[in-house]
C-alpha cells in the first residue's frame, strides 16, 4: 500500500463533473438532437426526452413554444436529484458560453451560462479577474452551479449564486428577460437559486474579483482536536475545511489563504488512487474495523502535508474521476459539528461498507430566496458513497439525522423532500412558487420532480 496514495492527496468531494452518454440522431435547422442522458453516477434513469443544443436564443425560444412533455436545461451532470429527467427535451447550452461584457471597474462581467467553471477561470484570468471563491470541482456549468446554489467554504464566503448581479434567459413563455440593476431588480433575490424553473438562462453577470494567488495547506490531525478547533480554523483562514476519514479518528485538513508568494511546484494529484486504496481496505476489513483502524493510523502518520501557491482557481478545484453519489445538507452553524460526529458514530457503528470521506464546509449567508443559506451562514456536511455501493440507506439512516438538526439539503444531492418539506424550511417558498407560474403559466419548465415541489404551474 502506498502511503502517499492512500492519505496524501484525498482532495473534497464536492458538487460536480458531467457525464453525457450521447447517440447523434438527425439535425435539424436549428439544433442538434442527441439521447441518452445521464447523470454523471448513473443513478437515475435515462428519461425519455433527446438532448437538445440549441444554436442560438431564437432557437430556443422555438424549442421552449413547441415542445411537449417539459423542457429541463442541463449543465454538466453532476446531480443527483431528479431536476433535469422529463419527456420533452433536454437542453444543453454549449453554444451559450462566451465572457461577454466586461465592467473593469465594478469587477463584474456578462458570462455564458452554459460556459464550464473550468473554462471561465483561465479566461478571466486573461483579464485580470477571477471568482471570489469555488467548489472543489469546476466542471460544472455556470447556470447549472448558481442554480443549485453550489459553494466552495469559508466563513466569510458566500455561494456561487450570491456572487449575481444580473442575468437574462428565456421564460416558460418564450420571452426574453433580463433582471439586473436596470431592469427587474426586485425579483434578482428570486432569480439567483432558480432551479432552472423560472427560465432558461443564457447569460449571467458575475460579480467578481482580481486575479490572485493562494497558499494551500494539508495537513493531517486527530478528528477531535479538528472538532474542537474547527470554528477557529474557519476564523483564521479565507477557506478552511475538512474531511473525515471513516474508520481512521482522522481527518485531513484544507486551508487556502491569499498570498503573494511565488508559485510553487505541486505534486500530481493523486486522489483517485487514493479513494481506491481506501476502496481495498474496505474490502479487506469491513468486519475488522480496529485492524482497519490501525492500518489507517499507519498510513497516516507517514502522509506528508501540503504546502503549495499558485493561482486560485487551479488550487480550490480538483479532479473527481472516482464515481460517487452523494447527500449534503446545509446545518444552523450551532448543529453542524454534532451532526457530522453522529452521522460518524452512525456509520462507524452499523456501515462498515462507506469508505468515501465525509467532507465538511461552512458557507456565509446570502439573501436568495431559494438559497439554503439565506438564513445565516451554515455548515454543510457531505456523505459520498461509491456509485456501485447500495446507497439507500442514505434516506432511512442519515438524512433524519440531518433534518432532525434543521439542515436544509443540497439541491442538486440526494434528499427525499417534498414541496410540503421545502415549505417548511424556506419562507419564500410560496413566492418562488407563485413567480414560476407568472413566469411560466403553462408549466413548459416543469418536470414530475418540480410539480411536486412548486405544483402544476
Amino acid at each position: 500500500m502506498k502511503r502517499r496514495t492512500v492519505l496524501a492527496t484525498l482532495g473534497a468531494f464536492g458538487v460536480m463533473g458531467g457525464s453525457l452518454n450521447m447517440r447523434a440522431q438527425a439535425a435539424t435547422k436549428d439544433s442538434l438532437k442527441v439521447a441518452g442522458w445521464q447523470n454523471w453516477s448513473r443513478s437515475l434513469p435515462t428519461p425519455k426526452a433527446p438532448i437538445v443544443v440549441p444554436e442560438d436564443k431564437a432557437a430556443l425560444k422555438a424549442l421552449i413554444n413547441k415542445t411537449e412533455g417539459g423542457v429541463r436545461p442541463v449543465g454538466s451532470g453532476h446531480s443527483w436529484t431528479d431536476l433535469v429527467p422529463c419527456d420533452g427535451a433536454i437542453v444543453q447550452l454549449d453554444n451559450f458560453n462566451a465572457i461577454g461584457a466586461i465592467d473593469a471597474d465594478a469587477q463584474t462581467a456578462w458570462l455564458g451560462a452554459g460556459a464550464r467553471l473550468k473554462d471561465l477561470s483561465p479566461g478571466l484570468a486573461d483579464k485580470g479577474l477571477a471568482f471570489r471563491n469555488l467548489g472543489d470541482i469546476d466542471v460544472q456549468t455556470l447556470a447549472g452551479s448558481t442554480s443549485t446554489a453550489t459553494h466552495g467554504t469559508g466563513a466569510t464566503l458566500p455561494c456561487l449564486a450570491a456572487e449575481i448581479k444580473g442575468l437574462r434567459m428565456v421564460t416558460g413563455a418564450g420571452e426574453d428577460m433580463e433582471i439586473s440593476a436596470e431592469k427587474n431588480s426586485d425579483l434578482l433575490p428570486a432569480a439567483q437559486v432558480g432551479l432552472g424553473a423560472l427560465g432558461i438562462l443564457t447569460e449571467i453577470q458575475m460579480q467578481l474579483v482580481a486575479r490572485h494567488k493562494l497558499h494551500r495547506r494539508v495537513w493531517f490531525a486527530p478528528y477531535q482536536d479538528v472538532l474542537s478547533n474547527a470554528e477557529a480554523y474557519w476564523a483564521d483562514n479565507r477557506n478552511f475545511e475538512f474531511m473525515y476519514l471513516p474508520f481512521s479518528d482522522t481527518a485531513m485538513c484544507i486551508s487556502h489563504n491569499i498570498t503573494e508568494a511565488e508559485d510553487t511546484r505541486r505534486e500530481k494529484d493523486e486522489s483517485d488512487d487514493g479513494v481506491m486504496q481506501l476502496k481495498a481496505l474496505r474490502d479487506w476489513l469491513s468486519w475488522f474495523p480496529y485492524l482497519r483502524k490501525k492500518l489507517l493510523a499507519a498510513a497516516i502518520s507517514g502522509a506528508p502535508e501540503e504546502d503549495v501557491v499558485g493561482e486560485s482557481w487551479q488550487l480550490l478545484s480538483s479532479a473527481r474521476n472516482v464515481h460517487f453519489n452523494e447527500m449534503e445538507f446545509h446545518l444552523p452553524v450551532s448543529e453542524g459539528l454534532a451532526a457530522l460526529d453522529e452521522v460518524r458514530a452512525h456509520i462507524e457503528r452499523h456501515r462498515g461498507d462507506v469508505f468515501f470521506p465525509f467532507e465538511c464546509r461552512m458557507t456565509a449567508q446570502d439573501s436568495a430566496w431559494l438559497s439554503p443559506f439565506n438564513d445565516g451562514p451554515r455548515i454543510s456536511v457531505a456523505v459520498h458513497t461509491h456509485a456501485p455501493d447500495d446507497y439507500a440507506f442514505l434516506f432511512t439512516e442519515i438524512e433524519p439525522i440531518f433534518r432532525r438538526r434543521g439542515g436544509r439539503p443540497h439541491w442538486g444531492k440526494l434528499n427525499r423532500l417534498g414541496g410540503d418539506d421545502m415549505r417548511a424550511l424556506y419562507p419564500q417558498f410560496d413566492g418562488f412558487a407563485k413567480l414560476r407560474t407568472e413566469l411560466d403559466p403553462k408549466g413548459r419548465l416543469l418536470n414530475p420532480y418540480l410539480r411536486d415541489l412548486f405544483g402544476a404551474g
